[in-house]
């Protein structure tokens, strides 16, 4: 992916088809990316499509257990754990947002700060200068 989808991210949610074997073998390469662009935020793994078949709820899927991270079962077709996903992953991303020592993190709060800074300036300065009255005819 591209970086910019990582831009500001607060929480991860890595989903993978449990009918198409290729993306579960891309979860180590989309995780690398992640942390490339976003070392410190919550990441959630997530067992897509289970409503194909409830058989794959009993397999072990050992990537989340290897990294430690959250995992699910869900089915976007039926909606089972869509709900408890996406609350869970919004608590993650609140609470590291709230207690962030991400540098980058620390980086973009000072560029919009700065930016705030600067627009403030700017229209301070707009309001000094004499408007320019139209010629007369």
């Amino acid at each position: 992916m591209h970086a910019s989808y990582y831009h500001k991210a607060h929480a991860c949610i890595m989903v993978f088809d449990v009918q198409r074997k290729v993306t579960y073998k891309n979860l180590n390469n989309w995780y690398k990316e992640l942390r490339e662009f976003r070392p410190e935020i919550p990441c959630i793994v997530v067992a897509n499509k289970i409503d194909a078949d409830m058989k794959v709820t009993q397999k072990s899927f050992n990537f989340a257990r290897k990294f430690n991270l959250p995992f699910y079962f869900v089915s976007a077709a039926d909606g089972t754990n869509v709900v408890k996903l996406f609350s869970d992953a919004i608590k993650l991303a609140v609470a590291y947002k709230q207690n962030s020592g991400d540098f980058m993190d620390e980086v973009m709060r000072e560029l919009e700060n700065f930016e705030l800074q600067k627009k403030g300036e700017d229209s301070d300065k707009e309001e000094n200068c004499p408007e320019e009255k139209p010629p007369s005819t």
